[in-house]
């Protein structure tokens, strides 16, 4: 059986897993660059330990994130299922060089 996770605590353990991802770092590896054990880092981003304001530091230096962006939620953006082409104006297909102030728009 599971044991019940507290929201705080599970909201800190989904930023770090978000952040030590986006890095390219395994859990040992964030472990060792915060300087604690691996076992502890997997029930912290499960959110099943109570993790110490030392830590939290710890594994924000690791991180090279302030302390404050591991405490609150972290907007994830998860690819859709369909990706969905960029809107294009009317104009899109003018070259940078070619735009002349005016030259396409009235602003009269």
């Amino acid at each position: 059986m599971a044991r019940p996770t507290n929201p705080l605590l599970r909201t800190i353990g989904l930023t770090i897993r978000s952040l030590r991802r986006e890095r390219g770092l395994s859990q040992e590896a964030l472990a060792e660059l915060a300087h604690i054990d691996r076992s502890y880092m997997s029930g912290v981003e499960r959110g099943l330990r109570n993790i110490s304001v030392l830590n939290v530091a710890r594994i924000a230096g690791a991180l090279d994130v302030p302390v404050r962006d591991l405490l609150g939620p972290r907007e994830v953006v998860r690819p859709s299922a369909q990706a969905v082409a960029p809107r294009r104006g009317p104009l899109d297909d003018i070259a940078r060089e070619d735009w002349k102030p005016g030259r396409y728009l009235s602003l009269c």
